[in-house]
């Protein structure tokens, strides 16, 4: 019998990746999930699958708690999943992944962050300097001090906000340079932006030969949170040092060379060959 692989907010094309199963496209924002008797059930508009596998590729969107449930649900199942569950888990909140990155021993930008009411005023620091707002992703949430009389006005912004803000310096770089891992295989891309956010209305990008260095790391954040794909972040200064800006357990892969789709769908058709599949 055909496995049900569940892609949970991925890209359309990934059916033509699975040949041997039924790939069901769901978006976790309409979707619904039980967990019964061991197994996991996901359930749409159109019909309750069981679900033998996840391919998780949820991104840049709102933030939600429903989002950390489902991935303890699917670990709690045991269905093969790609990242693994766990990792996703640990890598769900932005201080989750830059706690991950420290106890890795990586290089993070230094940052400081701040909860409670008129907290943040705290965590001033010499301008320019960004600020970033919860766990928002693709640029959403983040602001520019670009001077210290702007600071007062986005104090009295972050304090309606009703989340923590972390502070870290302004980094005039060079380049954006995201370096991806998938198992022991390693690609990097350049990029260039419109404005001072990295990786938000890129311009041009261009695949290149990973540094040595950035491999390094990146396999290191791959190891520590046992996962088959990362991707880690990184500005290149005007004098050449690399900065390391966060980690990415779901990167988007549009640009890389289409072996990287081949190489993560390999990822849970081993893991599937390993489990039994049983009838609904």
């Amino acid at each position: 019998m055909r496995p049900n692989i569940v892609v949970v907010n991925g890209e359309r094309h990934w059916p033509t990746y699975f040949p041997e199963a039924e790939v069901i496209p769901v978006r976790l924002q309409d979707s619904a999930w039980v967990l019964r008797g061991g197994v996991l059930w996901c359930i749409t508009r159109e019909a309750a699958v069981r679900v033998d596998g996840v391919f998780w590729r949820v991104g840049a969107i709102r933030p939600d708690p429903r989002h950390r449930t489902v991935l303890e649900l699917v670990r709690l199942s045991g269905v093969p999943c790609v990242n693994p569950a766990r990792t996703l888990v640990r890598c769900h909140d932005r201080l989750s992944m830059l706690a991950e990155l420290r106890e890795a021993g990586l290089p993070v930008i230094p940052f400081d962050v701040a909860l409670g009411d008129d907290m943040v005023r705290r965590i001033a620091r010499p301008a320019p300097f960004v600020v970033k707002v919860g766990n928002h992703h693709g640029g959403y949430g983040k602001a520019l001090v670009r001077q210290e009389s702007e600071w007062f006005e986005v104090a009295d912004l972050l304090f309606a906000a009703d989340d923590y803000a972390a502070v870290e310096p302004f980094i005039d770089y060079r380049r954006d340079v995201r370096c991806l891992a998938i198992r022991d295989q390693c690609w990097a891309m350049s990029r260039a932006g419109a404005g001072w956010k990295a990786n938000v209305q890129t311009r041009k990008h261009q695949v290149i030969d990973p540094p040595e260095e950035l491999v390094g790391y990146t396999r290191r954040a791959l190891e520590h949170l046992g996962a088959d794909i990362v991707a880690l972040d990184f500005l290149e200064t005007q004098d050449g040092n690399f900065v390391l800006l966060e980690c990415n357990d779901t990167p988007g892969l549009s640009g890389f060379p289409e072996q990287l789709c081949f190489a993560l769908a390999e990822c849970l058709k081993e893991k599937l060959s390993a489990v039994p599949t049983t009838g609904a």
